[in-house]
């Protein structure tokens, strides 16, 4: 009675456990072969089709034995349905591998010639980028000149505009002298001038002077001979 009880505790765990693995989150499955699968809006077969899956048709199970031996599964545009869970597998369909198996063949055939036109396009790229470098520093060694011919041009600007300063203030500092040498000149015409009227005046006094010393002297010589 025991065993029997355990074996029927040990029945209801597994039952347990297949249900929580229902509830599980979603897996990707795959329709099995060479079957049309109906999807149904219901876990029954009285439930209404809603599309048709080829096998090797990739689903997402949402829940596994969701009643009647159907499991709710979404397909891969969206659309979320019920199937029978014995036509679904956990591996692609032999055809999908074998169709799969195919195209890798081709591509494998196909390598050697795509690995040769790579290589050809690599190695053409190679010399251009070789081309394109030897371009570049032709360029940065002309740079680098015309950088040292334009920094020297640019001292001698400074040491230029540092004379040019000079320069202007030493013509200033001229021009200012100027002007007082003008300023003077004039100063001394007027006094030149002022000069030369002075002593034409002096001169007239003194012709008057001497003139009316003589016209005495004249008299006074009349007078002692008449006397």
């Amino acid at each position: 009675m025991r065993a029997l009880n355990r074996h029927i505790i040990n029945l209801a765990m597994i039952a347990a456990l297949a249900s929580a693995s229902g509830l599980a989150a979603a897996q990707t499955r795959y329709v099995t072969d060479d079957f049309e699968i109906m999807v149904r809006t219901g876990p029954s077969i009285q439930n209404k089709i809603v599309r048709t899956l080829r096998s090797g048709d990739r689903i997402e199970v949402l829940r596994e034995d969701a009643g009647n031996g159907h499991s709710q599964i979404q397909t891969g545009d969206g659309e979320i349905g019920y199937m029978l869970t014995r036509f679904i597998t956990t591996n692609r369909s032999a055809r999908s591998r074998v169709a799969s198996l195919q195209r890798q063949l081709e591509e494998l055939r196909s390598e050697p010639g795509e690995l040769r036109t790579l290589l050809a396009n690599s190695q053409d790229e190679n010399r251009q980028l070789l081309q394109r470098t030897a371009e570049l520093e032709s360029q940065l060694d002309a740079v680098t000149v015309e950088l040292a011919r334009i920094t020297e041009a640019a001292g001698n600007a400074v040491n230029l505009a540092s004379e040019n300063q000079a320069l202007s203030a030493e013509v200033q500092q001229r021009l200012l002298e100027l002007d007082d040498i003008r300023i003077q000149n004039e100063t001394l015409k007027d006094q030149n001038k002022r000069m030369d009227r002075l002593i034409t005046a002096g001169l007239l006094l003194v012709g008057l002077f001497c003139g009316w010393v003589l016209s005495i002297s004249g008299r006074r010589r009349r007078n002692s001979w008449g006397s």
